[in-house]
């Protein structure tokens, strides 16, 4: 590590002021100063991390040459009253403390302390090791300015020799991680009035302990993408906030859920095999930072070694013959001429998980005004929920609310618990929404100040947002198989 100081000359602070009543518009006279120095320190650790560190110095009275405070690492004054021997204010600087703190900022925001130019123009001075002053004096959009610029010319560097620097990656990694669009404008509470802002049908629900299946709802404000160049792709975790409301229903019959995973078959024949040898060699060569044209003959050297090895071995003839079939387009000429295909090694591979949907109908039959007016309500709540939002500026579209649905029942003390025995679904999507306002066909009204329909037919398809993974099942009861699970 390599460490350097340096130290300005002596400034002249006020640390008191005329009392009494001024003009308007005139600041009052200082009555008496001190003096005060500022050393900076700077060092750079093996890897090119920069530090620094601005201590004050008193240049006057009985503590001269002693440090009575310093700069904070966001350029804030600090100067205690007292940490150690060496750390403690002289009679006027004590007495007049919060006018020296006062002072000292004023300094610093008129460029009066340290000269910016000159850190900026010290040639003797890394990028890096400006940067940390820059920033120990408070100067953060001059750090950003010399920190951006380090990193364009670097950019440009590597561009000119072709390659990808690791730099510009973490970059881009670090603006996925934390990019965002703002200003949605959106409902955010549902079931004011309500017992705990929840709207059950049948009203009765609310007090029986009949199981039943809750929906709530919320937003994302999208995925924090945590990455590092070095490990990959460690994390998606989505940004989720809570919207106030709730609709709890019977649960219905046809309850189901289908798993599945997607598996599809691939071949790979022995020809295919050896250009795959070759072309990872290549890489391979490539990594080492050999000439292209010694990576090319290798590669080229590996796939022909490949297939002399299968003419050695007597199989020549059949070979040309269904290399001649791949140049002219010909179809089966190889099992045309010799019976015989090239085996393709057919396998069943796994290529993708699946995401679930789910569907729920439910018949909303309200036999009161109270329940009337939560049918329309609990309609509203999904309707309102699965449409697009806005943004403040219109420039952009925020994605609908996203739902998550429980199938709750009560156990033998009766608290309300997750059901066990029926199937945990992720957080989903609702994506469509089917409404039957006649579903007996017939047209019928009650004689509410709404005419609410006598019946209402909800056809809801949700889709799960996430895949199931082997680890959400361990997360549930640690693998006891105390729940279905998902």
């Amino acid at each position: 590590m390599s460490t350097n100081s340096f130290t300005t000359e002596s400034k002249k602070v006020c640390v008191k002021y005329q009392t009494g009543k001024v003009k308007s518009g005139k600041k009052k006279p200082c009555v008496q100063y001190t003096f005060v120095k500022f050393t900076t320190t700077y060092s750079t650790s093996s890897d090119g991390t920069a530090t620094s560190e601005i201590k004050i110095i008193s240049d006057e009275g009985a503590n001269k040459g002693d440090t009575i405070g310093y700069l904070n690492e966001n350029g804030g004054v600090k100067i205690p009253w007292s940490e150690n021997a060496k750390l403690h204010l002289n009679d006027a600087q004590s007495d007049n403390r919060r006018n020296l703190v006062i002072s000292i900022q004023n300094l610093r925001n008129q460029n009066n302390l340290i000269k910016i130019e000159d850190i900026i123009n010290n040639n003797e001075l890394s990028n890096a090791q400006k940067v940390a002053i820059l920033n120990n004096l408070g100067e953060k959009n001059k750090a950003k300015e010399i920190t951006e610029l380090q990193t364009e010319t670097e950019k440009a560097a590597a561009n000119k020799e072709g390659k990808i620097v690791e730099a510009n990656i973490e970059e881009g990694l670090e603006t996925l991680k934390n990019i965002q669009v703002g200003g949605r404008t959106a409902r955010g509470v549902y079931g004011s009035g309500y017992p705990n802002n929840n709207y059950y049908y049948p009203a009765d629900l609310a007090s029986n302990k009949q199981d039943r299946v809750k929906f709530t709802m919320g937003y994302s404000e999208g995925t924090k993408i945590d990455a590092t160049v070095e490990s990959g792709i460690k994390n998606f975790q989505k940004r989720i906030s809570s919207i106030t409301g709730s609709v709890t229903l019977p649960i219905v019959t046809g309850v189901s859920d289908q798993s599945s995973v997607d598996w599809k078959g691939a071949e790979l024949n022995p020809l295919q095999a050896f250009a795959a040898a070759g072309a990872l060699d290549l890489f391979k060569e490539a990594q080492s930072n050999k000439s292209l044209s010694k990576i090319g003959s290798n590669a080229m050297k590996t796939a022909m070694e490949g297939v002399q090895g299968m003419a050695d071995s007597g199989l020549g003839d059949a070979i040309n013959v269904w290399l001649a079939q791949k140049a002219v387009g010909a179809q089966n000429l190889l099992s045309r001429t010799t019976g015989a295909i090239v085996n393709p090694n057919l396998e069943m591979l796994f290529n993708a998980p699946q995401l679930r949907n789910f569907g729920f109908s439910f018949l909303l039959s309200p036999r009161d005004a109270d329940e009337a007016d939560q049918v329309r309500r609990i309609i509203r709540f999904f309707k309102q929920g699965m449409s697009v939002k806005t943004t403040a500026s219109n420039v952009f579209l925020k994605a609908p609310n996203i739902f998550n649905i429980k199938y709750m029942t009560f156990n033998t003390d009766g608290t309300e618990i997750l059901h066990p025995s029926i199937n945990i679904i992720k957080t989903c999507a609702l994506l469509s929404m089917d409404v039957q306002y006649t579903p007996a066909g017939t047209y019928m009204t009650y004689e509410d100040p709404y005419r609410t329909m006598t019946a209402y037919q909800l056809t809801m398809q949700f889709g799960e947002l996430d895949p199931i993974y082997d680890s959400d099942y361990t997360e549930l009861d640690n693998d006891n198989d105390t729940v279905i699970g998902y």
